[in-house]
Parts: C-alpha cells; sequence; structure tokens
C-alpha cells in the first residue's frame, strides 16, 4: 500500500504515516530491546534517572545511562527540538542537565506512563511542557524519548496538586 492509502486507513497524515515506517525500519535495524523489565527496576532507573538530572549531578546521570543510549526530540517543526539524536552518557547526560537547569520553580516533574512504559512530564500551571519516554534494559536508561511539541502534549496542569 502506499503512504497515502495508509494514512486514509490510519487516520494520519502521509507524512506522519512515512515518519512512523523510517522509526519502525531503524528500530529493527537496530535491534532495540522489546523486553518487558519488572515495575521495580523501572522504578530504580527512573528515580535514579530523575534525580541526577533534577539534582545536576552529571556523574550519576551517566552511571543510569546505558553506553549507547539515545535522546530524540519531537518539536513538531513549533518549538525547539534537538534536530539530531544525542548519542552517549555524556552528551545525553549533558543535554539532560541543560533542561534541568531551565526549569522554573513553577514546573514540575510528574512521573506517568508512556507509551506502556515509564517516563515524566515537565507540567507548568498553564499547561504541559514536554513528555518523555524512558526506555530501560539491564536497569539501565537506553532510550530518552521527548515530544515538546505542543500540538502533541496533553494538557495535565491539573496534575500539579
Amino acid at each position: 500500500m502506499s503512504y497515502d492509502e495508509i494514512a486514509g486507513v490510519v487516520g494520519r497524515s502521509p507524512a506522519a504515516v512515512r515518519q512512523l515506517a523510517t522509526r519502525a525500519r531503524a528500530h529493527i535495524a537496530a535491534g532495540a530491546p522489546r523486553v518487558r523489565v519488572d515495575s521495580d527496576q523501572h522504578h530504580k532507573a527512573v528515580a535514579a534517572f530523575t534525580r541526577a538530572a533534577t539534582e545536576g549531578d552529571l556523574a550519576a546521570l551517566i552511571k543510569v545511562l546505558d553506553p549507547a543510549v539515545v535522546l530524540t526530540s519531537d518539536g513538531g517543526g513549533k518549538v525547539t527540538a534537538a534536530r539530531r539524536p544525542v548519542h552517549g552518557p555524556d552528551r545525553v547526560a549533558r543535554f539532560l542537565i541543560g533542561i534541568a537547569n531551565q526549569l522554573s520553580p513553577l514546573e514540575r516533574v510528574i512521573p506517568l506512563v508512556v507509551n506502556g512504559g515509564p517516563g515524566f512530564a515537565v507540567v507548568t500551571p498553564t499547561g504541559t511542557r514536554l513528555i518523555c519516554a524512558l526506555t530501560v534494559h539491564n536497569g539501565l536508561i537506553t532510550r530518552v524519548d521527548f515530544v515538546v511539541s505542543p500540538d502533541k502534549l496533553p494538557d495535565l496542569a491539573d496534575r500539579l496538586g
């Protein structure tokens, strides 16, 4: 089927379907693990990740990142995002600490399930700033995927409590 035909069936644009196909091919080529990790292992890795990133502890953050970690971000062409994937624990850790340093006192990091796995949102009183999905394998974060496009973010401001 053509991308146009698939787009009509799944209710997405042809460009979105092409992007999904590209990501799927890359995922298969990379041999990324598709294993279930127990929730305790997820919780420990995500807690260590969040603590290190928000405290600006570079060494601790690097320890929780897999040597082949990759960070991606999707700005939807509307907001600033990394144009290319960020590779490696040192670069990813520095990128994450840079983001954490930009948090205002009114913003909160809220843990949540993203696409069935661990993640978090950064929420302000006026809405959601970003959503992050984390992939955990063998107790380490192997992928960090940010969505910062305003068109793709749900409003989670009511969770600030």
